[in-house]
């Protein structure tokens, strides 16, 4: 119907509609129709004229029309003050409640909508619009609604603490770009956040920890030094109200029955051993969860009765991920809950856990939300499913009729590296470019029209083991990087989050397209000028680099750059072999060629920046930015790769080819350099141009049992002339793999017209009890695969 409406009201689809959304709004308006002439900014403005029920919309949109004042460029351009209508409409013109609908004409504004959410959403249109306008905005009518009703941004407050101020900030962001839930992660094994009356030790002792994790996870440092915080229920109160304010939702999750440490450290009589415990300094999974019995569930219950008091949210987020059962199997009193409740292991026990919780939830009037773990058992089919572990999760969830929110690691966790690690600050790994967020399409095409309907949106994650701000010393490894910058903690947040939320922002509303994707890079760094850097939000400068795309043609490697922000590269290539070094080379960016890379070489390239660019960067500190990648060419470099197992979305940067893309990954950073392979083998087919020679084998391999990452029990090298009959020609174990450096090297008899060659590494299975992960499937991290 309100398609039907929208296509009867307006013209639609001419190259001047979609001219001036680029160059405005984020997310894309759905349709707008222009009039001729425009509105004079430099007249100012009338007192803002409305209903009494929306005073604060109205003060919402007179800051930004006070605070950002346009001049007229000339005395006849100065008018009569311009008048602004918000009017809430009692028809059924808009079958959304968050709809809305915009005139401008000469002498005045009008914003319609049939509720509060919908006027907001037009003054937010109106106001990015206004921002970046330069004294006169076209006339034009505007209907615009989402696509999708959960538009949401996460943020974690327990591995790191943030004041109420920035948490406010941090709202006021998602507002501007029209996401209406956010997520506040209250409660893990770091750190208690929320103040509970009936228990006051949740605070007095799970707020604080005795030191804090720095640096990358593999070294273990820590800084002893007292860390914490809270929130009251006087401040949770606030914050609620102010999001409510901006038509956001405030969902809390209080995680259970794992990542408890910090309520058992001040509570330990419900844990299965009986402590004592400290609050995690560390980051991980640990084996001390809750304990499943009625104790623990009357516990929770006055818990989560008092968060009920505090968040009017329908929906509680209970977690439900990432819990160890290895406690609950010598656990008597768990153990008598699984044997009266007719459970046959522990799975069906954590599945009996959430649907008790669950159970009262429902009684108090709310429904429960979890991680896409609570599908393992039997799922009451009034709980929604939250899915990150992939899209699986979403998927079946949706085929039993659960309504979903889909936030995969692939596309939608902002801890992970926007950008080069190199030139970025330390990150928790991953690889998740602005354009891989803008790409993302919450509805899965495994899915009919039927089961899409229970896709409710998608949110981005920002979890802070990594993200506690930064110094110019240890942000960044690149002295010569131009990126170098201090950041507060708040400042590091807002720095992984921006630009990726706008992106998500439009794929939410649903008017992203990624085939436009220049377009939309080209409306983002407009708001970091006009809008975001005024409003005193960081930014990251990962849009600004170059990307270099290694590729095949016809066996020959060829490297390339791309950088769409970026007028002229410079670049470079020294040769091993010929032990030549070429001038810096300049190349426009718009038509920059191929670069052969065809011996053992180093490729050097930097850009300068220029006109608008320039002006949107933070740091002056250097206007070049200088990058090195190092090629090793071998046999296998460039050909042709095949394999069975996809590896895990999170870490497939480049897929099959970068195991014979010539570049070698750095050390055990999770940079995009690496595969990742969850509880799956590598099973790798190379197709060699001719038949030729081989006498050695090689891969790498990444070995960092604190994150789960295991060597491989065996690797096997294969060779066969046809493609069809294979002979093993070597085996290597994992005590034979070199432990600094995670290297295979196989050296055979020499042998001749091989025309394929096949490389398997048996992942190490379920971890061992003992081991960081145990209970769980390991992580196999694999790299180039060499021939000679």
């Amino acid at each position: 119907l309100f398609m039907g409406l929208v296509i009867f009201s307006f013209v639609i689809g001419n190259a001047k509609t979609n001219s001036f959304a680029n160059e405005r709004t984020i997310p894309l308006v759905q349709y707008l129709k222009f009039d001729q002439g425009y509105l004079q900014l430099g007249s100012g403005f009338d007192d803002v004229e409305c209903d009494k029920s929306l005073q604060f919309e109205k003060e919402y949109l007179q800051k930004f029309l006070t605070r950002f004042i346009f001049k007229p460029t000339s005395k006849d351009k100065i008018g009569t003050p311009i008048k602004v209508k918000l009017i809430l409409l009692e028809s059924n013109k808009f079958s959304s409640e968050e709809a809305y609908e915009i005139i401008i004409s000469p002498e005045q504004v009008e914003i319609r909508a049939k509720s509060k959410p919908g006027i907001f959403y037009g003054i937010v249109t109106f106001i990015q619009v206004y921002l970046q306008s330069d004294g006169q905005i076209r006339l034009c009518r505007i209907i615009d609604y989402p696509k999708f009703s959960w538009r949401g941004m996460h943020l974690d407050v327990s591995r790191h603490f943030y004041d109420v101020d920035f948490i406010k900030k941090y709202i006021d962001l998602l507002a501007m770009y029209k996401m209406n839930i956010f997520h506040w992660h209250l409660t893990d094994d770091q750190g208690w956040r929320i103040q509970i009356n009936k228990y006051p030790k949740l605070t007095q002792v799970g707020s604080w920890r005795k030191g804090t994790m720095v640096g990358p996870y593999a070294d273990q440092k820590y800084i002893n030094k007292l860390y914490g915080g809270f929130y009251t229920q006087e401040q949770i109160k606030e914050v609620v109200v102010y999001a409510a304010q901006r038509h956001i939702t405030v969902v809390p999750e209080i995680e259970m029955p794992g990542h408890a440490l910090a309520a058992l450290a001040s509570y330990p009589e419900f844990s299965c051993v009986g402590g004592p415990f400290e609050v995690a300094r560390g980051w991980g999974v640990f084996e001390d969860v809750f304990c499943a019995n009625e104790n623990t569930f009357k516990f929770l219950e006055d818990v989560l009765s008092e968060v009920i008091e505090l968040f009017p949210s329908k929906i509680i987020h209970i977690g439900g991920d990432e819990c160890p059962k290895i406690r609950w199997k010598t656990c008597p009193l768990c153990q008598k809950t699984r044997i009266e409740n007719n459970l046959l292991d522990e799975n069906e026990l954590q599945s009996f856990f959430v649907n008790r919780i669950q159970k009262f939830l429902e009684s108090k009037g709310r429904k429960l939300i979890g991680w896409d773990e609570i599908l393992e058992g039997v799922l009451n089919k009034d709980a929604l499913v939250m899915s990150w572990r992939g899209m699986e999760g979403g998927i079946n969830a949706a085929k039993e009729k659960h309504s979903v929110v889909m936030s995969p690691g692939s596309h939608c966790y902002f801890d992970h590296y926007q950008g080069d690690a190199r030139s970025e600050p330390l990150a928790f790994g991953g690889f998740t470019t602005l354009q891989k967020v803008y790409s993302f399409n919450p509805i899965p095409k495994e899915l009919n029209k039927c089961q899409a309907r229970f896709i409710l949106g998608a949110q981005g994650n920002v979890w802070t083991e990594y993200i506690s701000g930064t110094t110019t010393e240890e942000s960044i490894n690149n002295s010569a990087n131009v990126w170098n910058q201090e950041m507060s903690p708040q400042e590091h947040v807002e720095y992984m989050v921006l630009p990726r939320l706008l992106a998500l922002a439009e794929v939410t509303w649903g008017t992203s397209k990624p085939t436009n994707y220049d377009d939309f890079l080209s409306r983002v760094l407009k708001h970091r000028i006009h809008i975001l850097t005024p409003l005193g939000y960081n930014f990251s400068n990962a849009i600004y680099e170059i990307a270099l795309h290694v590729f095949a043609n016809n066996g020959k490697l060829y490297a390339q750059f791309s950088a769409p922000l970026v007028k002229s590269i410079y670049y470079k290539l020294i040769r091993d072999r010929a032990h030549n070094e070429s001038d810096f080379i300049f190349m426009q960016n718009d038509n920059t060629k191929p670069i052969l890379i065809d011996a053992d070489a180093q490729l050097n390239y930097y850009h300068d920046f220029d006109g608008i660019y320039e002006k949107s960067l933070t740091s002056s500190s250097s206007r070049k930015l200088n990058y090195t990648q190092k090629f090793s060419i071998n046999k296998a470099t460039a050909q042709s790769i095949s394999l069975v197992n996809n590896p895990s979305e999170n870490y497939s940067f480049g897929g099959a080819f970068s195991l014979v893309n010539g570049i070698h990954a750095r050390g055990t950073d999770l940079n995009k350099d690496w595969l990742g392979f969850f509880g799956k083998d590598l099973i790798a087919t190379i197709s060699l141009e001719k038949q030729t020679q081989i006498c050695s084998f090689g891969i790498n391999f990444m070995e960092r049992e604190a994150s789960w990452i295991y060597l491989p029990k065996n690797v096997y090298f294969e060779v066969s002339i046809d493609g069809r009959k294979y002979t093993q020609v070597g085996k290597v174990n994992s005590s034979e793999i070199n432990e600094v450096s995670g290297k295979v090297i196989t050296k055979v008899k020499c042998l001749e017209n091989i025309k394929y060659v096949r490389v398997v590494a048996e992942n190490a299975g379920v971890i061992p009890t003992g081991k960081p992960g145990s209970g769980n499937m390991a992580w196999l991290f694999v790299d180039e695969i060499m021939i000679d």
